[in-house]
């Protein structure tokens, strides 16, 4: 039986084309999928353009599609967690269980990783009618949530990891820069957490709303306003305790440092996608500061369904735009075109 899926070729050429539809294995289980957000790292693997250095380019063609959920329909031999008709998400790393870093419980450095629908030797990702996981790399999602809501917890998981690695909580003042649904989502997740004031930081007066209605406590337009001066009478001259900057945007890396408190953290999941000339460390190095990366982490989507199913957090402010997979073509060139209100873009099967 066949199966419609997506696919990029890499000269910003998406076609639509027929695969078999999976049969799951040993310890796997297939699931239906209803919904699947479209990442900016999707637009710029389709175009050709994400460089992040060697073995971690794709390799096209790419099906595409991290940030999905579903229903399983079948599962496979040895499965004893999830049956048909549960409602699914997936981590976006497939991780082998068995190397001495799955060992270690460090799974985002295993030896046989693939990322999904992405970078490298990719596992197949979630444009497609059907999607086949391990088992255990897939998470049921509470009643009470929608799948639509439960197809937003990857970004937002990240932007936790982040934050997790930092001493996010009360009393702790925090800058989110970047109105995208990493920011957005991490931001919603340290208010669940108890975080102290919040500083939303961003150029569309759209997007700034919604991250009001999503736990942000004031809002700066960098266009109009000087966010240094902002920081600096919210904080007393202090500066930020913490930064979650996902901006992708090398060239206000030193100004970001500066908004920091000593001893501040700043969290980083927006990648550049080139080196930062003239990367002033020694300013991080003088004033004791941490400075975490955070590219996601597997397991950390339970924690967002948690905060989901626990209704702590709402994601469904995020959700701006819908297109069905017919016109999937369509909803891509939206990223690009409508960006001045888009947050994330979902395409329903």
């Amino acid at each position: 039986m066949k199966m419609k899926v997506l696919l990029a070729k890499g000269n910003g050429e998406l076609c639509v084309a027929e695969m078999e539809k999976p049969v799951p294995g040993p310890g796997e289980i297939l699931a239906k999928v209803a919904h699947c957000g479209i990442c900016a790292t999707d637009v710029a693997i389709a175009d050709g353009t994400l460089n992040l250095g060697a073995n971690m380019n794709p390799v096209y063609p790419v099906r595409l599609g991290h940030e999905w959920s579903g229903v399983v329909v079948a599962t496979g031999a040895n499965t004893r967690r999830l049956k048909p008709g549960d409602r699914v998400i997936s981590d976006t790393g497939y991780s082998c269980g068995e190397c001495k870093y799955c060992l270690e419980g460090a799974y985002q450095n295993c030896e046989n990783g693939k990322a999904i629908g992405t970078i490298g030797e990719c596992w197949p990702g979630a444009f497609a009618e059907y999607m086949l996981m391990p088992e255990r790399l897939t998470f049921r999602i509470p009643d009470g949530v929608g799948l639509d809501e439960a197809a937003l917890v990857e970004p937002a998981s990240i932007g936790l990891y982040g934050l997790l690695r930092s001493p996010v909580g009360p009393g702790q003042n925090l800058l989110v820069m970047g109105t995208g649904p990493i920011g957005l989502g991490g931001m919603a997740c340290a208010k669940a957490l108890g975080s102290g004031k919040i500083i939303l930081a961003g150029r569309k007066d759209a997007k700034l709303e919604i991250g009001r209605s999503m736990g942000a406590d004031l809002l700066v337009n960098t266009t109009k306003e000087d966010l240094r001066e902002v920081v600096m009478r919210e904080t007393r001259g202090e500066g930020m305790d913490i930064i979650l900057d996902t901006t992708g945007n090398p060239d206000i890396f030193n100004e970001t440092l500066r908004l920091l408190r000593g001893s501040g953290t700043i969290v980083i999941p927006g990648f550049y996608g080139t080196p930062i000339e003239g990367a002033d460390l020694d300013y991080l190095i003088s004033h004791n500061c941490t400075l975490v990366g955070a590219a996601g982490t597997p397991n950390m989507g339970r924690k967002v369904l948690d905060l989901l199913g626990s209704k702590k957090i709402s994601l469904r402010p995020m959700l701006t735009e819908r297109y069905p997979f017919s016109q999937v073509q369509e909803g891509f060139a939206a990223v690009k075109n409508h960006n001045d209100r888009r947050i994330k873009i979902m395409i329903d099967f």
